[in-house]
């Protein structure tokens, strides 16, 4: 018992948590002492790995511990005595032999029938609730550590491995998936970065072309810095490194599309959804919350639209799609509570909010309230969209070529990567320029 209890000390948990907490605390704890997460300290690495194989090690104890079955009463533990042998017939009495031979092969037949009888006896006392040893069970009896080898082994082993994201993979020290973060890459990221300048020159083309105000270029600017910081200060390309990237591409994106489709009122609407759908790009959101958030962004994206251009009754259209939400959400869960399936509880709410939320909206506004706040929006919608799109593929790709280049040194890459944006940027208006040349 003083071995579990350890266990959940390494694990930072009270004893006696569930299996839920008991996994939640090994998924921090694995992030937090990840060891390419100190790529450019080799002693804090060498301290992070003997941490990480502590904590696998109190993982798997704590796994195998909660899978054994629960102590029965004591009727149940004591085995059952085997029944008494029969009576045999009387043998036939056997010729005479030598006293050396018959000592000899009467003890050879009597230690024959003793270990058979013995084996016989385990075997029916043996209780049924005994599992197969496995390799860190036979290691554990030896009065040895289960290795790190025979512990990845056994993750790998699991029949929920298949199932697991790419980002819980990464958890399991398993031959079979190598962390993506301690990859040396022999060559410059060419294609990264070449694929970045062009998104930007897109980006920089159509805000030069569409006469867009110099905040737009500041956000842009500002957002990349931002960016880049949070890599030079994580020092590695983290979970949360790749969450601000797509979140701030996201809102630098809605806010740019939104204005340019419907003003200010539609810009700050834009950039709450782009914010929000660029969070679930960047995590693992189960079913019910990405389609929760699916019906909102519709929702606020044709009611930003018809405020801004100021198209139709909007407070009408929200209203409307509210009550169409609610009416969704209870039919769903209403369905979900009858068929009684086994999928994720509320899936079906989930999806029946946002069909009745894109219905609620779209018959609020009326075809003829969108149909006029498209025509008012015009071209512009077009440009928007394509600088969106632009900034976001840009960013991605900054993304990958910084996880390639943050081992080689932080300012290093810092400088890179701003520096690739700002000629994008400068390229696409450069371009203009030269397009006026020619006409």
């Amino acid at each position: 018992m003083a071995d579990i209890n350890r266990c959940y000390e390494i694990l930072e948990i009270e004893p006696g948590a569930s299996l839920e907490e008991i996994k939640h605390a090994y998924r921090d704890l694995a992030f937090v002492w990840h060891p390419d997460r100190f790529a450019h300290n080799d002693r804090l690495q060498q301290k992070a790995q003997q941490r990480l194989i502590e904590i696998n090690q109190a993982y798997q104890q704590l796994l195998l511990f909660l899978s054994q079955p629960e102590p029965k009463s004591i009727d149940q533990q004591t085995p059952q005595q085997p029944p008494p042998p029969a009576e045999k017939p009387p043998e036939k009495p056997l010729r005479r032999r030598s006293g050396k031979s018959a000592g000899r092969v009467g003890s050879q037949r009597t230690q024959t029938t003793q270990k058979a009888a013995s084996k016989k006896t385990q075997t029916q006392n043996k209780p049924k609730s005994q599992k197969r040893l496995t390799t860190q069970n036979r290691q554990a009896s030896r009065g040895r550590k289960p290795s790190r080898r025979s512990v990845a082994r056994e993750a790998w082993l699991s029949p929920k491995y298949p199932n697991l994201t790419p980002n819980r993979k990464q958890e399991f020290p398993t031959q079979y998936s190598k962390p993506r973060l301690s990859q040396n890459y022999s060559s410059f990221p060419w294609g990264p970065l070449t694929i970045a300048v062009a998104s930007y020159a897109l980006t920089g083309w159509i805000l030069t072309k569409s006469e867009a105000p110099m905040w737009m270029w500041t956000l842009i600017c500002g957002a990349d810095w931002l960016w880049a910081a949070i890599l030079l200060a994580e020092g590695s390309a983290t979970p949360r490194v790749w969450l601000a990237a797509l979140v701030l591409a996201g809102a630098v994106g809605g806010s740019i599309a939104g204005f340019q489709a419907g003003g200010m009122v539609t810009g700050a609407v834009w950039a709450l959804v782009g914010a929000g759908l660029g969070a679930i790009a960047s995590s693992e959101a189960e079913s019910r919350a990405v389609a929760v958030v699916l019906a909102v962004a519709g929702v606020a994206t044709v009611v930003g639209l018809m405020a801004g251009t100021g198209s139709g009754d909007w407070v009408k259209a929200l209203v409307v799609a509210v009550s169409w939400g609610i009416v969704g959400l209870t039919c769903g869960l209403v369905a979900e509570l009858a068929v009684n399936s086994r999928g994720p509880v509320g899936l079906c709410g989930a999806i029946g909010l946002g069909i009745g939320a894109w219905a609620g909206v779209l018959a609020g506004a009326g075809s003829g309230a969108l149909t006029q706040a498209l025509a008012i929006a015009g071209s512009k919608t077009v440009y928007g969209a394509w600088a969106a799109i632009g900034i976001i593929a840009g960013v991605v790709a900054r993304m990958v070529a910084g996880e390639r280049s943050i081992a080689i040194g932080g300012l290093y890459t810092f400088i890179l990567l701003v520096a690739t944006s700002g000629f994008g940027l400068w390229l696409g208006n450069w371009l203009v320029g030269r397009s006026h040349l020619f006409n």
